[in-house]
This record gives C-alpha cells, structure tokens and sequence, in this order.
C-alpha cells in the first residue's frame, strides 16, 4: 500500500515540476525571443480549437443520443 501511496506522490511532484518548467520556457519564449507573437497566436488557436471541439462534442452528443421519446411511437 505504501508503494501506490510513494508512486502517487512522485507523479505529483513530477507533474508539479514539470509545469513550472513548462511555464517557464513558455514565458521565456512569449516575453524574450522574437517568436513571441507567433507563440501568442498558436496558443489562441489552440485554446478556441480545444473549445470548439468540445462544442461539437456536446452538439453530436445531443443530436445522436437516443431518448425515450425518441422510442414512442408517434
């Protein structure tokens, strides 16, 4: 028991790390290199892909889900 309890901490530790790393070099690259602005752009597209996917999800989702009414007959 003490093994998943060791293991779970290390990948929280690990994880915690990672990103302030990760949002070092982010930062870094944003506000230091002249890549910034093409970094900024490639963020946003990414964050309204991310968005719109999840609509579509939830739109497909409601479109094809199968209700009770949908089994009455009319």
């Amino acid at each position: 028991m003490k093994s998943k309890l060791a293991r779970k901490k290390i990948t929280g530790i690990v994880l915690l790390v990672a990103s302030v790393i990760v949002f070092v070099i982010y930062t870094y690259v944003l506000l230091g290199t002249k890549w910034g602005i093409i970094v900024l752009q490639l963020t946003v597209i990414g964050a309204i892909a991310a968005l719109l996917a999840v609509l579509g999800w939830i739109g497909y989702t409601m479109a094809t889900t199968k209700t009770s009414e949908d089994d009455m007959p009319d």
